[in-house]
Protein backbone atom coordinates (compact mmCIF):
# COMPACT_ATOMS: atom_id res chain seq x y z
CA UNK A 1 0.00 0.00 0.00
CA UNK A 2 1.46 3.49 -0.65
CA UNK A 3 1.39 6.22 0.98
CA UNK A 4 0.30 9.53 -0.11
CA UNK A 5 2.34 12.21 0.16
CA UNK A 6 0.99 15.36 0.46
CA UNK A 7 3.51 17.30 -2.49
CA UNK A 8 1.62 14.04 -5.03
CA UNK A 9 -1.38 15.89 -6.51
CA UNK A 10 1.11 19.23 -7.32
CA UNK A 11 3.76 17.59 -9.30
CA UNK A 12 1.25 15.42 -11.12
CA UNK A 13 -0.58 18.06 -11.95
CA UNK A 14 2.25 19.50 -13.74
CA UNK A 15 2.92 16.44 -15.54
CA UNK A 16 -0.41 15.89 -16.72
CA UNK A 17 -0.32 20.25 -17.72
CA UNK A 18 3.19 19.66 -19.29
CA UNK A 19 1.74 16.59 -21.29
CA UNK A 20 -1.38 18.63 -22.77
CA UNK A 21 0.76 21.45 -23.74
CA UNK A 22 3.04 19.41 -25.97
CA UNK A 23 -0.26 17.73 -27.20
CA UNK A 24 -1.68 21.22 -27.82
CA UNK A 25 1.33 22.28 -30.05
CA UNK A 26 1.81 19.14 -31.71
CA UNK A 27 -1.83 19.66 -33.08
CA UNK A 28 -0.88 23.64 -34.01
CA UNK A 29 2.29 22.18 -35.84
CA UNK A 30 0.83 19.35 -37.93
CA UNK A 31 -1.95 20.76 -38.82
CA UNK A 32 0.40 24.19 -40.00
CA UNK A 33 1.75 21.58 -42.07
CA UNK A 34 -0.56 20.45 -44.24
CA UNK A 35 -1.88 24.11 -44.79
CA UNK A 36 -1.92 25.52 -48.15
CA UNK A 37 1.70 26.93 -47.93
CA UNK A 38 2.85 22.96 -47.31
CA UNK A 39 1.05 21.84 -50.61
CA UNK A 40 2.15 25.00 -52.95
CA UNK A 41 5.70 23.76 -51.81
CA UNK A 42 4.80 19.81 -52.54
CA UNK A 43 3.64 21.14 -56.22
CA UNK A 44 6.18 22.91 -56.86
CA UNK A 45 8.46 20.08 -56.03
CA UNK A 46 6.83 17.50 -58.30
CA UNK A 47 6.12 19.33 -61.07
CA UNK A 48 8.81 20.06 -62.86
CA UNK A 49 7.02 21.18 -66.33
CA UNK A 50 5.43 24.27 -64.10
CA UNK A 51 8.21 25.70 -63.71
CA UNK A 52 9.54 27.15 -66.46
CA UNK A 53 7.07 28.88 -68.01
CA UNK A 54 8.57 29.12 -71.50
CA UNK A 55 8.92 27.13 -74.52
CA UNK A 56 11.83 28.37 -76.89
CA UNK A 57 10.72 28.36 -80.60
CA UNK A 58 13.48 27.03 -83.24
CA UNK A 59 16.09 26.99 -80.34
CA UNK A 60 19.46 28.47 -81.10
CA UNK A 61 21.14 27.63 -77.94
CA UNK A 62 20.29 26.67 -74.18
CA UNK A 63 22.70 27.52 -71.62
CA UNK A 64 22.42 26.55 -68.11
CA UNK A 65 25.10 27.99 -65.50
CA UNK A 66 25.25 27.30 -61.83
CA UNK A 67 26.42 30.76 -60.06
CA UNK A 68 28.55 30.35 -57.15
CA UNK A 69 30.67 32.26 -55.09
CA UNK A 70 34.64 32.33 -53.64
CA UNK A 71 32.91 30.40 -50.68
CA UNK A 72 30.63 27.44 -51.16
CA UNK A 73 28.26 25.28 -48.60
CA UNK A 74 27.25 22.00 -49.46
CA UNK A 75 24.26 21.94 -51.08
CA UNK A 76 25.26 24.91 -53.48
CA UNK A 77 27.88 22.24 -54.34
CA UNK A 78 25.97 19.40 -54.66
CA UNK A 79 23.36 21.73 -56.89
CA UNK A 80 26.54 22.26 -59.53
CA UNK A 81 27.60 18.94 -59.36
CA UNK A 82 24.43 17.40 -60.13
CA UNK A 83 24.02 19.80 -63.12
CA UNK A 84 27.13 19.28 -64.66
CA UNK A 85 26.87 14.70 -64.25
CA UNK A 86 23.28 15.45 -65.60
CA UNK A 87 24.40 17.13 -68.51
CA UNK A 88 27.39 15.44 -69.17
CA UNK A 89 25.99 12.43 -69.10
CA UNK A 90 22.75 13.01 -71.13
CA UNK A 91 23.71 15.84 -73.14
CA UNK A 92 27.23 15.27 -74.84
CA UNK A 93 26.05 15.59 -78.38
CA UNK A 94 24.39 18.82 -77.55
CA UNK A 95 27.78 20.43 -75.33
CA UNK A 96 29.66 19.42 -78.30
CA UNK A 97 27.75 21.35 -80.65
CA UNK A 98 27.09 24.14 -78.77
CA UNK A 99 23.30 24.24 -78.67
CA UNK A 100 23.64 23.39 -75.06
CA UNK A 101 26.18 25.34 -72.89
CA UNK A 102 27.14 24.41 -69.38
CA UNK A 103 29.42 25.89 -66.78
CA UNK A 104 30.04 26.62 -63.54
CA UNK A 105 30.26 30.41 -62.75
CA UNK A 106 32.01 32.09 -59.68
CA UNK A 107 29.90 35.29 -59.85
CA UNK A 108 32.91 36.93 -57.37
CA UNK A 109 35.41 36.26 -60.49
CA UNK A 110 35.84 39.81 -62.29
CA UNK A 111 35.57 37.20 -65.76
CA UNK A 112 31.86 36.54 -64.42
CA UNK A 113 30.91 40.02 -65.04
CA UNK A 114 29.04 39.84 -68.44
CA UNK A 115 27.23 36.54 -67.71
CA UNK A 116 26.08 38.16 -64.08
CA UNK A 117 24.62 41.24 -65.79
CA UNK A 118 23.18 38.86 -68.19
CA UNK A 119 21.33 36.68 -65.84
CA UNK A 120 21.42 38.95 -61.90
CA UNK A 121 21.84 35.86 -59.62
CA UNK A 122 21.65 37.42 -56.07
CA UNK A 123 23.78 33.91 -54.62
CA UNK A 124 24.38 30.13 -55.46
CA UNK A 125 21.52 29.65 -57.90
CA UNK A 126 21.00 27.73 -60.93
CA UNK A 127 20.00 29.37 -63.86
CA UNK A 128 18.86 28.57 -67.59
CA UNK A 129 18.62 30.95 -70.92
CA UNK A 130 17.51 30.23 -73.88
CA UNK A 131 18.44 32.21 -77.18
CA UNK A 132 15.45 31.43 -79.73
CA UNK A 133 13.90 33.10 -82.83
CA UNK A 134 11.84 35.46 -80.57
CA UNK A 135 15.64 37.19 -78.77
CA UNK A 136 16.65 35.45 -74.92
CA UNK A 137 14.48 34.15 -72.31
CA UNK A 138 16.24 33.36 -68.91
CA UNK A 139 14.71 31.95 -65.50
CA UNK A 140 16.08 30.69 -62.31
CA UNK A 141 15.59 27.05 -61.17
CA UNK A 142 14.38 26.94 -58.04
CA UNK A 143 12.89 23.52 -57.62
CA UNK A 144 16.26 21.71 -58.16
CA UNK A 145 17.01 22.51 -54.20
CA UNK A 146 14.43 20.51 -53.12
CA UNK A 147 15.84 17.76 -54.66
CA UNK A 148 19.40 17.36 -53.79
CA UNK A 149 18.72 14.40 -51.38
CA UNK A 150 17.77 12.66 -54.62
CA UNK A 151 19.84 12.43 -57.49
CA UNK A 152 17.67 10.44 -60.08
CA UNK A 153 14.77 12.93 -58.69
CA UNK A 154 17.39 16.22 -59.18
CA UNK A 155 18.40 14.50 -63.08
CA UNK A 156 14.87 14.14 -64.03
CA UNK A 157 13.76 16.87 -63.30
CA UNK A 158 16.72 18.84 -64.64
CA UNK A 159 16.48 16.59 -67.91
CA UNK A 160 12.63 17.67 -68.54
CA UNK A 161 13.54 21.16 -68.64
CA UNK A 162 16.08 20.90 -70.99
CA UNK A 163 14.13 18.75 -73.07
CA UNK A 164 11.09 21.40 -72.99
CA UNK A 165 13.97 23.63 -74.80
CA UNK A 166 15.77 21.64 -76.85
CA UNK A 167 13.10 19.22 -77.49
Amino acid sequence: MRLKRSNDTPHHLIQTGTLLLVVAVMTVCCAGCTGEGSEQLNTQKNTAETEVTYTGSNVETVELYHFHGDRSCTSCVVLGNFAEETVTECYAPELESGRLVFAHVNYDEPEAKDLVERYHPTGSSLWIGVSDENGFYKQELVAPWYMLSDKDEYSQYLRAVIEQQIG
